[in-house]
Parts: C-alpha cells; sequence; structure tokens
C-alpha cells in the first residue's frame, strides 16, 4: 500500500517534488561529470605517458656469433605474424668503442656507440634528410648538432678496431674505417630507436622520469651493407666474446590493444602478445627474454586512475554537502506544506511508520530518476566536463556502466539523507496539528545554542588565524621542535590536528553557528531587517514579522547562500593566485620575454646585434645582463650588471624585491654614479649596512668602495623554516652594479652574458623564440617566457583538477540560485492563501513585491556579504600562510584579475535573480488569479 500511494502521489504532485529532483539532478549531474572527467584526465594522462614510449617491446639476441641477414629477417617475419604487432625492426649496437679521426686530435671523447640500422628501419621515418639510397658501405651519418658533429666534416675518415676475444687470455682486432657522409637530422623519436633510449623507460629507483633521447656520440651505419661484413668476419672466427648487441624491437598496434576504459584486459592482452613473441623467437635461438616496456605505465596508471578518482571527489566534497543542505532546505518546506495531506492519512488509518515508509518511497523514487537525469545531462554535457576535447566528444566509453550505477546509487543516497529527517518529523505530527492550517516550521521547546556556539567558536578562531595570516603549521611545528615536556607536546600535537581539520570545515561551522545564533536563535536580524525596511512604513513591519516567524528556513537559506558565495570567492581567489604565481614565477626564472644565453668571447661579441637585427620589428627594448663574482671582506658576492635605465625598461622584476629606495631612484643613482651598489639585503644585514654607506669589493686586483643606494632580496629574519632556523639565502641572490663601473674592472673578473629582450605587445614569443635560434648561432641557449608558459601547463592531473574546481564553482552556484528559487517559490506557495488575503484587504501587486522582496532581499544580501567577507579573509589567510613558509622573491598576492571577477558577479547575479524571479512570478499569479483562488479557499 505505501508503494502504491507513493508512485501515484508521485505523479500527481509532481510540482512539490520539482524541487527536490532538480537538486537532485544538479547533484547527480556533477557526480556524472566529475566520473567522466576522470576518465578523461587519466586518459590523457595515459596518452602523455605512452607518447614517451617508442618502442613497446624488445628482445635481445645474445647469440650473435651465427647470426646473419637472412636469419634475422626470418626472426622479424616470425614476429611479424603474430596477431596485434604492427612492425618489427631489427637494429644491432656497438657500445663505447674507441675511435680516432683521420689526421685529426680527438678533442670530444675517444669512444662512440654505433648504430646499425637496417633499409626498413623506422629510424628513415624520422630522418628529415635522409640519403634516398640509404646508407652506403662503410659510410655513416652523424646526428647533427651534438658534440662529435662539430668535431667533423665532410668525408673526414674514422679508424676503428673491434676488440674480439677469442678464449680467456687471447684477443685480435677487426679495423673499420669508416667515411662521414653527412650529418642526421633526427626527430625525438628516431633518435630514441637508434641510441637504445628505450632502455630508460623501466622504473629504476631513484629515476623520476626518463631523460631525454640523446645522440651524443652515435655512429649511424648499414646493417645490410656494413654489419653484415663484421657479422660474417666474426662467424669466421672461434669468438669468446663479441661487443655486438642485438636487439629485436617490436611496435604494436595499440588502438587496437590498448582500451583505456578496461586497462586489466589491455593488460593481459599485452602480455599474450609478449608470450608469443619469446615462444617464437626462442625456438629459433634459444631462450630469449622480452622486455615488455607498456607493462608498468599501464599498471601505474591503473593506480593513477583511482587516485585521480580520489582526488577530484575530495574536491568535489563542498558542491555535495551543499546538494544534501539545499535538499534538506527545500524538503523542510515541502513537508511543511503537506500538513494535511499527513493529517488526513492519519485519519484514514495509516500508522506513522507507513507515512514514513511512503515518504522514503516516494524520495527513493525521485533519487533514482534524478539520478538517471543526472547521467543523461552529464552524457550532454561531455563537452563542458572534456574541455570540448575531440578524441571525448560524447565517447560512449565514457558512461560506462559503472559510472550509471554509482550515478544513480549517488542519487540516491543524496535524496534519503536530505529528506529523511524532514519525512520521520513530519510522520510524527500529531493528527490535530497535522490538520491545522498554519504550523511553525520550528519545534516549541526552548532552542538548544549549545553546539551553534561550539561551531561559532571553532569557526571563529580559523577566521582569526586567516585575518592574522598565521600559519598555524609552522608555529604549532616549532614549538613542538622546541623542546618541553611531553605533555606539552602531545597537547600541541592535538591541536595541531585539530587545526588541520579546521582549514577546511572551519568556514562552515563559522557560517552554521552565525546564522544559527543571530537569525534563527535571537532578535538581532530581525532589528536589522526593521531599521533597514523602516522607510516602507507598515510593508517594512510586515516583512520583518514574517522573517521573525520563518526564522529557521530564514537561517537555513542564508546559510545554504553564504557557504556557497564563500566557497566561490576562495576557489576562484585561490585559482587565480595560483595562476598569477606561476606566470611570474616563469617570468622571473626566464628574466624578460626573451633570454638569450651569448657566450661572453671577442668572437660573439656581435651577437646580441645580430640577434636584434633580425627580429627588430617584433622587439620593444633590448638590453645587456651580465653575471659575475666579487668579494666582500668576509665573503663573496653575486653582481648583476646591467645598464640601469634600458634594464628598467626590458627586465622583469617587481618593486617589492627592492628597498631603502625604490626601485627607479635606485636605478637612477646607479646610472648617475657607477661607483654605487645595489646591496643584497643579507649581506648588508651581515655588515649592518644602511643606505649611503659603502661597502668594500674586491674585483681581483682592484678594490672598489661602492656606496649604497638600495637593498635587493627578501629580509632575512622574515625567513624562518618550520622549524624556526633562519633560512641561509646569501648565497641565492644578488646585487646590481653599472655597467660602466663593468668595463672599469672587467679585465679582472670574467661573467656570463644574457640578452633581454622585451616584445612587442601580441607577439608571439614562440616564434621570435624559434626565429633566434634558425640563426644558429653557436652556444647560444633561448629562453622563451611563452615557451616555458606552455610547458607549465602540461601536468594533465593538476590542470584536471583546477578544471573540476572551476566546474565545482558553476555547479554550486546553480545549486545556489536553484535552491534559492526553489525554497522562494515553495514558500510562496506555501503562503498563497496569506497573499490573497492581503491583495483582498487592498495590497496591490508592487505593494506584494516590495513587501516579500524586502523580506526576502535583506536576507540574502545579508548572506553574500557574510560570503564574500569570509570568502576574501579565507584566500588572504591561505596565500600569507603559503608566503611564510617559502623564502623566494617571487611570492602568492591576493588577485581577482577581470575573467575571476567577471566569474563572481555572474554567480551573485545568479543568486539575487533566483530570489527575485520566483517572487514577481508568484505575485502576479496571485493577483490574475484571486477571484478562482479566493472561490476555491
Amino acid at each position: 500500500m505505501p508503494i502504491f500511494y507513493a508512485v501515484k502521489h508521485v505523479f500527481r504532485s509532481w510540482k512539490i517534488f520539482l524541487a527536490l529532483l532538480i537538486g537532485i539532478i544538479l547533484a547527480s549531474t556533477f557526480f556524472a561529470g566529475i566520473d567522466i572527467k576522470a576518465n578523461v584526465t587519466a586518459k590523457q594522462a595515459l596518452d602523455q605517458q605512452l607518447r614517451n614510449i617508442y618502442v613497446d617491446m624488445q628482445a635481445s639476441i645474445s647469440n650473435v656469433y651465427s647470426l646473419n641477414l637472412t636469419r634475422l629477417l626470418a626472426i622479424r617475419d616470425t614476429v611479424l605474424n603474430v596477431a596485434g604487432i604492427a612492425d618489427v625492426e631489427i637494429i644491432s649496437r656497438i657500445s663505447w668503442i674507441p675511435i680516432k679521426i683521420s689526421g685529426k686530435n680527438n678533442s670530444v671523447g675517444d669512444y662512440v656507440k654505433i648504430a646499425a640500422i637496417a633499409n626498413n628501419s623506422l629510424v628513415y621515418d624520422g630522418w628529415l634528410n635522409k640519403p634516398l639510397e640509404g646508407i652506403g658501405e662503410n659510410e655513416t651519418y652523424v646526428p647533427e648538432n651534438t658534440s662529435l658533429a662539430s668535431e667533423l666534416e665532410i668525408d673526414d675518415i674514422i679508424q676503428l678496431n673491434f676488440s674480439i676475444a677469442i678464449s680467456y687470455d687471447k684477443a685480435i682486432s677487426i679495423p673499420l674505417n669508416l667515411t662521414v657522409k653527412g650529418f642526421a637530422q633526427l626527430d625525438e623519436k628516431a633518435s630514441a630507436i637508434a641510441s637504445g633510449y628505450q632502455y630508460w623507460l623501466m622504473p629504476f629507483p631513484g629515476v623520476i622520469e626518463p631523460p631525454k633521447a640523446t645522440a651524443d656520440f652515435l655512429l649511424l651505419i648499414s646493417w645490410e651493407k656494413t654489419m653484415q661484413k663484421i657479422f660474417e668476419a666474426i662467424g669466421k672466427l672461434n669468438a669468446f666474446n663479441v661487443p655486438i648487441e642485438t636487439y629485436v624491437l617490436i611496435f604494436l598496434e595499440r588502438d587496437v590493444l590498448i582500451n583505456p576504459w578496461d586497462i586489466g584486459t589491455s593488460i593481459n592482452n599485452i602480455e599474450v602478445i609478449k608470450n608469443s613473441v619469446e615462444n617464437k623467437i626462442s625456438t629459433d635461438l634459444g631462450y630469449v627474454y622480452v622486455n615488455n616496456n607498456l607493462e608498468w605505465p599501464l599498471r601505474s596508471f591503473q593506480m593513477i586512475s583511482v587516485s585521480i578518482r580520489f582526488m577530484f571527489t575530495i574536491v568535489s566534497l563542498p558542491i555535495f554537502f551543499m546538494a544534501w543542505y539545499m535538499g534538506t532546505t527545500v524538503s523542510d518546506v515541502s513537508f511543511n506544506l503537506r500538513r494535511r495531506e499527513i493529517g488526513l492519512l492519519l485519519t484514514k488509518g495509516f500508522s506513522r511508520g507507513q507515512i514514513l515508509r511512503t515518504f522514503l518511497t516516494e524520495t527513493f523514487l525521485i533519487g533514482c530518476v534524478g539520478g538517471i537525469l543526472g547521467v543523461f545531462l552529464g552524457f550532454l554535457l561531455n563537452p563542458l566536463f572534456t574541455q570540448f576535447s575531440m578524441d571525448a566528444l560524447f565517447n560512449p566509453y565514457l558512461i560506462s556502466p559503472f559510472t550509471i550505477i554509482f550515478t544513480v546509487i549517488f542519487g540516491v543516497i543524496i535524496a534519503l539523507l536530505s529528506t529523511y529527517s524532514s519525512a520521520k518529523k513530519a510522520s510524527q505530527l500529531p493528527t490535530v496539528d497535522a490538520l491545522k492550517e498554519y504550523l511553525p516550521m520550528e519545534t516549541e521547546k526552548p532552542y538548544k545554542k549549545r553546539w551553534p556556539w561550539v561551531a561559532l567558536i571553532f569557526g571563529a578562531y580559523k577566521i582569526a588565524v586567516f585575518i592574522a595570516g598565521i600559519n598555524m603549521t609552522a608555529v604549532l611545528t616549532r614549538i613542538m621542535f622546541g623542546g618541553g615536556n611531553f605533555i606539552l607536546i602531545l597537547l600541541v600535537g592535538i591541536f595541531m590536528f585539530i587545526d588541520m581539520i579546521l582549514n577546511y570545515i572551519g568556514p562552515l561551522l563559522f557560517f552554521w553557528g552565525f546564522t544559527k545564533l543571530f537569525i534563527q536563535g535571537s532578535l538581532e536580524f530581525q532589528e536589522l531587517t526593521a531599521k533597514a525596511a523602516k522607510f516602507l512604513g507598515d510593508l517594512g513591519v510586515l516583512a520583518t514579522k514574517n522573517v521573525r516567524r520563518n526564522s529557521a528556513r530564514s537561517a537555513a537559506i542564508a546559510f545554504l547562500i553564504a557557504l556557497i558565495v564563500g566557497y566561490s570567492v576562495q576557489v576562484v581567489g585561490q585559482l587565480a593566485s595560483e595562476q598569477d604565481y606561476a606566470v611570474r614565477t616563469i617570468y622571473y626564472q626566464v628574466g624578460a620575454d626573451i633570454a638569450v644565453s651569448v657566450p661572453n668571447t671577442d668572437d660573439a661579441s656581435n651577437i646580441p646585434n645580430i640577434i636584434i637585427a633580425n627580429v627588430s620589428e617584433h622587439v620593444q627594448n633590448a638590453t645587456i645582463q651580465y653575471t659575475t663574482w666579487a668579494s666582500t671582506i668576509v665573503s663573496g658576492i653575486t653582481l648583476k650588471i646591467v645598464e640601469p635605465h634600458s634594464w628598467l625598461k626590458t627586465a622583469y622584476y617587481e618593486s617589492e624585491w627592492f628597498s631603502g629606495n625604490d626601485v627607479t631612484t635606485a636605478f637612477d643613482l646607479m646610472a648617475s654614479d657607477k661607483n654605487t651598489i645595489i646591496l643584497e639585503r643579507s649581506i648588508a644585514k651581515s655588515f649592518n649596512l644602511t643606505i649611503e654607506q659603502d661597502i668594500r669589493v674586491d674585483f681581483g686586483a682592484i678594490t672598489k668602495r661602492l656606496r649604497i643606494v638600495g637593498f635587493f632580496g627578501p629580509d632575512p629574519e622574515q625567513q624562518q623554516s618550520m622549524l624556526g632556523d633562519v633560512i641561509s639565502i646569501s648565497a641565492r641572490y644578488w646585487s646590481y652594479i653599472s655597467m660602466e663601473l663593468y668595463e672599469e674592472v672587467s679585465s679582472q673578473v670574467g661573467g656570463a652574458k644574457t640578452l633581454f629582450l622585451k616584445l612587442k605587445g601580441g607577439v608571439d614569443g614562440k616564434m621570435v623564440a624559434e626565429n633566434i635560434r634558425n640563426l644558429e648561432l653557436d652556444e647560444c641557449y633561448v629562453e622563451s617566457f611563452a615557451e616555458r608558459l606552455e610547458a607549465s601547463q602540461t601536468d594533465i592531473i593538476t590542470m584536471g583538477m583546477l578544471d573540476v574546481q572551476r566546474l565545482g564553482i558553476v555547479f554550486a552556484v546553480l545549486a545556489a540560485s536553484v535552491g534559492t528559487a526553489l525554497v522562494s517559490t515553495v514558500s510562496m506557495k506555501e503562503r498563497s492563501r496569506e497573499a490573497t488575503i492581503m491583495s483582498v484587504k487592498g495590497l496591490s501587486y508592487k505593494q506584494l513585491i516590495i513587501m516579500f522582496l524586502t523580506e526576502n532581499l535583506a536576507l540574502v544580501l545579508f548572506s553574500v556579504i557574510l560570503g564574500l567577507f569570509v570568502g576574501f579573509v579565507i584566500v588572504y589567510g591561505n596565500i600569507s600562510a603559503s608566503n611564510a613558509m617559502i623564502s623566494e622573491l617571487v611570492k602568492r598576492r591576493l588577485v581577482f584579475p577581470l575573467d575571476s571577477t567577471l566569474m563572481l558577479t555572474s554567480c551573485l547575479t545568479l543568486i539575487f535573480a533566483a530570489t527575485i524571479l520566483p517572487i514577481i512570478i508568484m505575485c502576479r499569479r496571485y493577483v490574475t488569479k484571486l477571484e478562482r483562488m479566493v472561490r476555491l479557499r
């Protein structure tokens, strides 16, 4: 009976359940979207990792004595017949063999590695200037832009001797002369295959990431025309030890074998191929082990995938909490509308248990429907969650059966958690009270303020810490390691644990305690509303009484809005701060838009002019900076030599890095007097020096007394570790002197030269950097801010978490807006008779709107201000705490750029619109349908 009634009532009274259903749909959509984003992020992380694996499998053939071209080609054909293999390559290498360049003294080293590649080698696919006829007999090609290539010329003869052991105590040499025929332009994959880079893909202990493929000291020769003859010569000897390694390189059909959504099966598929290859090769050559380079990345991907989901879920917990709280608020209002229905059911003989089960069954159905619709909307919003990734647009694999099942379960759980308390309370209503026309939502027993006060105290403590900008973890750690008895250390440890938890839930406790005590549990907010609405006369008094009558509901709405506004400000502010910090850190590391390290030699003295002449149309300013070293009485000193005026216009700096005088004044004084210095603050501190005092600096045999016109760097006393020790930074930063002074002492000191370029607005820094590289200037190293910034955004997991937080803001604001609109709509519906009576008594449509807007907007405005204040405080506190832990020049700062400001403005606009529109619409309905409402009532 309860199930039948529940289903019937859901369809009959769908408008009542619509409020809760929309909230469940939003939460379920975000839950499904998080799973989709986790799948996409994990797949992108896997693709990024697999892109660095150029050889999927490799087998080392140790029995090389009887190898020849025919036998190796037969092995290749045998392996190619295994299903799932795309290509197979045979390659031989001779590692670190001594060489001599005919007619020259070796200055690059005496050893090289030789790679013998076949005519069908994949190395040719990545060889941009490959020879049309391949590599000839006794010919070699050297990878260009390597140390070896710089010492060789076309037609040079490289002399080699293979040492072959024919017994334990006897060896013979096989001579080989190779003619240099050219310099090979190899891409990353070709260089990796030729040099054997794939060895590094195994998880060696201590290796965080594999080194870049290198082709230094590598010679390329032909397997068929040169290496085959070496094998033939070896075959005629009873060789004991042969310095040649031959490998079978195997390339798989990855698209067929690897399914990012089913890694377990993918690993099994690849393992089957590995076993099959081992069996086929071992049949001919004896046991041969095949190394699977894909196994470890795929297995690690399984763990990464789980961790990504976990991290995304943790980041999304505030959104799920808001969805639950919004559901409880809507449920309270909805069940209050159904009092008469409950009373009628009780009079018909329903037990309270049956009524509760009926309500829970309704909730279960709503949760199922909301979860299913959430999955559907998650699939439709796939482009939003996947950042419009072309390989993920509406990909059915992204919505796996697990996603569907867990999303529906999540919808049911959120629905039940949101309504259980309200349903239980509604089912326990006395029959007489249930049949009353009006019953306040608040219980009549005394309001308990103990827990709200506890929440407010803990929350206010954390807000105070944020305002003070104190890093409590660092402070408490210093106390713990500073000594003391065991009881003190234990108490500090417990307090540290509580403080760490309050970092996350402190604002929530503050909002909840504040709204409970000052909106629901006292008359202060009502009195404030009355004063604010005093100019409205009787309408303001009536609106104030309505707020007082529904104080519990008002507190719930205030808590929800304040929490979401605070969360939005916190996330937007922290994201903006981290992005600003990342950009400024890269600028600091590069030094300008473009930085070119130039050899400080007479031959390279004209290089800066050549660079500027070739990119002048893109450059706004340019300057030269030298870095050198000198000494004071007690220590060394790092110096940056600059031309003051051009450096200020070109290089990147922040005014906060300089003290004593402002940066412009300090550099102007240095330009007007060459015997001046902007001194590093730690050195000034150690000498107790102030502005306008002198310091002795020794430039080799030349001694100068330089007047201090400014300080550079952070204050050493403010740079402390978590243990309270002052961090030594004297060797990390530098002082500035003028170029004019450097010209006097340059004969005594060396120095590294850097050309800084400031580009014109809108110029592509990557393009300018590439143009400079194309000039092929010897020993010049080019760094570009644009390239470094792009490279910093390749961390798939970190960027995925940032995307989830941004999406979380959108869904949180939508949840807040929908929740506010639904509560307003249901509340207005609950008060339809009251509004009708007021209309009958003469209140116009405009007066009704003014009264209801006064009643609601005061609450929303107060909540928004509270949320904004706490949100800004949290961002400021987190930034201050982070800065207290670092000793870098670049520190985080509180910034809200235009895009962040627009996002917050949009959030607030939606929240206010969600309050105003339902009131206007419902008031219009009351006025236009007044006669029918009175007749039906």
